[in-house]
C-alpha cells in the first residue's frame, strides 16, 4: 500500500511543481516544442526525398546488370544518397540531443528550486541553467554509452536464435518475442538509475560516473516506483504512436507534428516526475539512516605543528 501511495505521489508531484512555477514551465515548454517541431519539419522535408530516391535507385539496381556503366552509376548515386541521409540524421540527432539537455536541465532546475523553497525569476533560471547544463550533459553522454553497450550486449542473443532457427519460423518468432520482452523489461529496470543520474547531476554538484553511483545508492528500496514510472511513460508513448499510425496515411506531416508535440509534453512531465522521485529517494535515505558515500582523502593528514 505504501509503494502504491509513493507511486501516486510521483504523478501528483509534477502538478504541484506546475502550480507554483507554471509561468517558467510554460515558457520552457513553449521553446522546447517550437524547436522540436521546427527541427522535425526540417528533418522530414529534407530526409523524405532522399529516402524515396534511395528506394527507387535500389529497385533500379536490382534490374541492372553488374559491370555495366548504368550499374556503376547507380552504385555511386546510392552511396551519395546514403552519405547525405546519414549526415541529415546526424545533424538532427545532435540538435535534438542538445535541445533535450536544455529542457532537462531547465525543468529539473525549476523542480530543485521548488523543493528548496525558492522562487526563481526567469533571469535567475537562465543564469542557473547556463552554469549547470554541462553536468547533465556529461552524465547523459555516459548514459548514452551505457545504453549503446546494453544494446550491443543483447545483439548476440537475438542473432544466435535467428541463425539456428531460421528454418523454424514459428519457434523463431516465439523466441524473438520472448527475448524482446526481456530486453525491454530489463532496459526499463536499468534506465531508472540512468535517468535518475541526470537529475542527480542538476540537484547535486556531481556528474558522470559519480552521478551514476549516487543514483544507484539513492534508488535502493525505491527502484520499483521508478520502474513503474518508466512503464507508464512507455505505454503512453505507445498509445500516441498507435493512434498516430492509424491517422498518418491521410495527413502524415500533421499527425507526425502532433505526435512530436504530445511526446514532448510527456517528456517534460517525466522530467518533473523523476525530480519528485529524486526527492522521495533522498527523503527515504535520510529516514532510513543510510550513510551516503563521500570521497575521503587518501593522503595522511599531518599536524603542521609537528617537527
Amino acid at each position: 500500500m505504501n509503494k502504491l501511495r509513493g507511486f501516486l505521489d510521483l504523478l501528483k508531484g509534477p502538478l504541484k511543481i506546475i502550480s507554483q512555477n507554471g509561468k517558467l514551465i510554460a515558457i520552457t515548454a513553449t521553446i522546447y516544442l517550437i524547436l522540436y517541431s521546427i527541427s522535425f519539419i526540417l528533418y522530414t522535408s529534407s530526409a523524405n526525398p532522399f529516402i524515396v530516391d534511395l528506394v527507387l535507385k535500389l529497385f533500379a539496381l536490382v534490374s541492372a546488370h553488374p559491370g555495366t556503366p548504368e550499374y556503376t552509376k547507380l552504385l555511386v548515386a546510392i552511396r551519395e544518397d546514403i552519405g547525405i541521409f546519414l549526415g541529415i540524421e546526424t545533424v538532427y540527432a545532435v540538435f535534438c540531443f542538445f535541445v533535450l539537455i536544455f529542457v532537462q536541465t531547465t525543468i529539473i532546475t525549476i523542480a530543485s528550486s521548488y523543493y528548496n523553497g525558492n522562487n526563481l525569476s526567469l533571469k535567475e533560471l537562465i543564469i542557473k541553467v547556463s552554469s549547470t547544463w554541462t553536468r547533465p550533459f556529461v552524465t547523459s553522454i555516459y548514459v548514452q554509452l551505457l545504453s549503446l553497450g546494453y544494446i550491443c550486449f543483447f545483439f548476440l542473443p537475438f542473432l544466435i536464435p535467428s541463425l539456428i532457427l531460421f528454418d523454424h519460423p514459428i519457434i523463431l518468432t516465439t523466441v524473438l518475442i520472448f527475448l524482446a520482452i526481456l530486453f525491454i523489461t530489463f532496459n526499463l529496470y536499468l534506465s531508472v538509475v540512468w535517468k535518475l543520474a541526470v537529475v542527480v547531476s542538476v540537484f547535486e554538484d556531481t556528474y558522470g560516473l559519480s552521478a551514476l553511483g549516487n543514483a544507484r545508492e539513492l534508488v535502493k528500496g525505491k527502484r520499483l516506483n521508478g520502474f513503474l514510472l518508466n512503464c507508464l511513460f512507455i505505454l503512453v508513448i505507445l498509445v500516441i504512436f498507435m493512434v498516430g499510425s492509424k491517422l498518418s496515411p491521410a495527413m502524415p506531416i500533421i499527425v507526425g507534428l502532433i505526435q512530436v508535440v504530445l511526446i514532448g509534453l510527456v517528456s517534460i512531465f517525466q522530467f518533473m516526475a523523476y525530480s519528485v522521485f529524486y526527492n522521495q529517494c533522498k527523503n527515504n535515505t535520510k529516514i532510513s539512516g543510510r550513510l551516503e558515500y563521500r570521497q575521503i582523502p587518501t593522503a595522511p593528514v599531518l599536524d603542521e605543528n609537528l617537527p
